[in-house]
């Protein structure tokens, strides 16, 4: 319990003075909680690892590109899980990498309930590199030169309580303002935000191989628009989910996955633009590829959802 309130005042410090644009999205951001709460990961009852690429709307030049490789290793006789996680982003002549480690500790109650918290540190790296710019006034002294790469620490803590049809998470990944980017003048230097995530979730059965699962994202920083998804989707035979999702004045999406045998699942997403960039953009894939351990061979229960 000490550990929980360790991590909840954390989250609280954390939360004040937020800014800038909000961080890379997901159209399947249900199934990679990691990105979003280190303490989500304690849905996970079985070695994990899963894989994520993005390209985001077709027939912008620039537009960004995303991928993200995640393992997670729960240690069940200590209610411990461990994760960690690279990523890559690339908009334009921009590029962000970030390793991260996490540390999730499970405290059961009764009634089946988990109150999970977690903390996660963050090594994040940027480039940017000026020669790709297409400049308009190449005197400009806002414009740099050459190549800029920077390298900051940051760390996040995040809270969730689980039970085995709902779930419900609240974080903040970053508590430091890291400059990735240092332009030609402190005006034009890009900032990582601090973002605040609410995250949740329901299971319902509808049938005896028919499941149906909503859940939502909230995102808020001050310094950009109001962000909220809804997804659900319905789970046939424990074996496919078809879904949809929408992000608010952005984009919906249509998903689909299934699980190829007990240790492997694949998934791919498509996003249609909804906003005004639907005049340029042919829409957003994704796929994921996730292999999780036989609990034949390791001896743990599956996977849950929650």
């Amino acid at each position: 319990m000490k550990r929980i309130i360790i991590i909840l005042i954390c989250l609280w410090m954390g939360f004040t003075g937020m800014e800038a644009q909000n961080t890379t999205q997901f159209s399947q951001y249900t199934f990679n909680k990691i990105n979003f709460n280190p303490a989500l990961t304690g849905a996970y009852e079985a070695l994990t690892f899963s894989g994520f690429y993005r390209q985001q709307w077709f027939g912008v030049e620039g537009a960004p590109r995303t991928g993200m490789l995640n393992v997670i290793a729960p240690l069940t006789r200590h209610n411990t899980i461990l994760g960690m996680s690279l990523s890559y982003d690339q908009i334009g002549m921009t590029q962000t990498g970030i390793a991260s480690a996490s540390y999730a500790y499970k405290l059961k109650l009764n009634n089946g309930l988990q109150v999970i918290g977690g903390l996660v540190g963050h090594l994040e790296y940027g480039r940017i590199d000026w020669t790709q710019a297409n400049v308009a006034n190449p005197g400009d002294i806002q414009l740099g030169e050459g190549m800029d790469n920077t390298w900051n620490p940051n760390f996040g803590a995040g809270v969730s309580i689980n039970a085995r049809h709902w779930y419900l998470g609240l974080s903040m990944p970053r508590f430091l303002k890291s400059f990735l980017f240092q332009g030609g003048s402190p005006s034009e230097q890009s900032n990582r935000p601090r973002e605040f995530y609410m995250m949740g979730g329901l299971d319902l059965a509808l049938a005896p191989n028919l499941r149906l699962r909503p859940g939502a994202l909230i995102t808020y920083n001050p310094s950009a628009p109001f962000d909220f998804a809804f997804d659900a989707s319905f789970l046939l035979y424990n074996q496919f989910i078809l879904g949809g999702a929408y992000r608010l004045d952005d984009a919906a999406t249509a998903f689909v996955q299934y699980r190829v045998n007990p240790q492997w699942k694949m998934g791919f997403a498509y996003d249609f633009t909804l906003s005004e960039l639907n005049n340029y953009s042919n829409g957003t894939a994704e796929i994921m590829l996730e292999y999780t351990l036989n609990r034949a061979v390791d001896g743990t229960r599956h996977i849950r959802f929650f």
